[in-house]
């Protein structure tokens, strides 16, 4: 008997947990400058104070507080200068007691010194200075540990290392980091009407965008592809997964997964030994996805209707394959928020709804003003510039502008 379609809250929570009990990416370490987008297969914590000493913001000069009590334009206060300090210098010796210390940006404060002038504020002098303010202790002064104290943690494991992590790694000596190998997933489009992009067209035939299209979103987010397609025979489409499998760590179809005549996805599954995650989710579109593990590797059919498959894509596989991959389970998924409308949709839903749209701000529009055509499972170029969906619960009416509506963000 067949089973009920899966909730699509449940399809995700599956797929996770069949994601996080695989075994861990293996780990390599690669040169700092290379690792920007990569998977931390640590944690990675200061190796010192940073800056590693009390530093000057600015150019100007180094006192001692107690020796500027009373400077004004109208009074000033005349020290000598006995020492000037470069970025990458090291103080040999600490400021005595009613001198000034010529200083400029990033040098290290001398012993002594506990304030910094700004040269605006004085004369600029080079052998004796006019000081024109007073200052209290501490001021204008960056501390050492100020940025970051040692031990601090710069990233964790499972984070994907952005430039400013970098930075921060540099800045504490790093020249390596242990990152997670990037996963191989297969991307296997079938359907005899497919065509390869390139080839003359004929009557009767399509070109294959959805293998291209979804191939595209996981080299974005990282991944290493394969991308192959094939016709519409069982006993080829079990010998292209199976090839596919043997040297990739995932694997994702299109087509062939509904009720037609050829659509041989759920017989072929079996033929694999596929152990089933999921068989079908409550919504739309997309409603015939199959979720599998083939020989302890994820399997995910998706529909062939081109934003059936971009949605579930969005939806289920690229969760469970960035979790595969090493990444936080909180940075998985798609983030839920709640924003305006500026567009409507004039469809009442009787089931799960799932719209392409363009969120920005709080608000979030529909493309197509309300034309529900726009958003048919075979449509794909209303997809173009969207970054989300919106979620519309089995039972809503049509919504219209201004009104509140569940967005899940794609998962950048």
């Amino acid at each position: 008997m067949k089973q009920p379609f899966c909730a699509p809250a449940e399809a995700l929570r599956r797929v996770l947990d069949a994601a996080a009990a695989r075994p861990h990416p293996a780990v390599e370490m690669i040169p700092l400058d290379a690792a920007c987008g990569r998977i931390a297969a640590d944690t990675l914590c200061a190796r010192m104070d940073q800056p590693p000493f009390d530093r000057s913001p600015l150019d100007g000069y180094a006192l001692h507080s107690a020796d500027t009590a009373g400077a004004s334009r109208e009074t000033p206060v005349t020290l000598p200068v006995t020492m000037k300090l470069y970025a990458g210098d090291a103080p040999a010796e600490a400021l005595p007691q009613g001198c000034a210390a010529r200083i400029m940006t990033g040098a290290p404060l001398p012993a002594g010194a506990d304030c910094i002038l700004m040269q605006e504020l004085t004369d600029s002098g080079e052998e004796t200075v006019q000081l024109y303010a007073a200052l209290k202790p501490q001021q204008n002064v960056v501390f050492r540990g100020e940025d970051i104290a040692a031990g601090a943690v710069i990233v964790s494991e499972g984070e994907v290392l952005s430039p400013a992590h970098l930075g921060v790694l540099a800045g504490q000596g790093y020249a390596e980091v242990p990152v997670c190998r990037p996963l191989t997933v297969g991307v296997l489009a079938t359907g005899s009407e497919l065509l390869a992009p390139g080839q003359p067209w004929a009557p009767g035939k399509i070109y294959d965008a959805n293998g291209i299209q979804n191939a595209a979103r996981l080299r974005q987010l990282g991944f290493a592809v394969a991308r192959e397609h094939c016709s519409d025979d069982p006993d080829l489409i079990a010998q292209r997964m199976r090839d596919l499998l043997s040297r990739c760590d995932a694997l994702i179809t299109s087509g062939g997964v509904s009720v037609g005549q050829k659509d041989y996805l759920p017989a072929v599954l079996e033929q694999l030994h596929a152990e089933t995650i999921f068989a079908g989710v409550a919504q739309k579109p997309g409603s015939p996805m199959l979720a599998a593990m083939v020989e302890g590797k994820l399997v995910f059919c998706l529909s062939g209707n081109p934003f059936a498959a971009a949605a579930t894509l969005e939806q289920y596989a690229v969760p469970a394959l960035l979790r595969a991959a090493g990444r936080r389970a909180e940075d998985c998924i798609p983030s839920r928020t709640r924003r305006t409308l500026t567009t409507g949709f004039s469809k009442s839903s009787k089931g799960n709804r799932y719209l392409r749209a363009k969120a920005a701000g709080g608000a979030v529009a529909i493309p197509g003003e309300g034309n529900a055509e726009v958003h048919s499972s075979g449509s794909l170029s209303a997809m173009i510039g969207c970054n989300c969906l919106v979620e519309l619960p089995a039972g809503s009416g049509p919504v219209t502008p201004g009104e509140e509506v569940e967005v899940l963000s794609f998962v950048q």
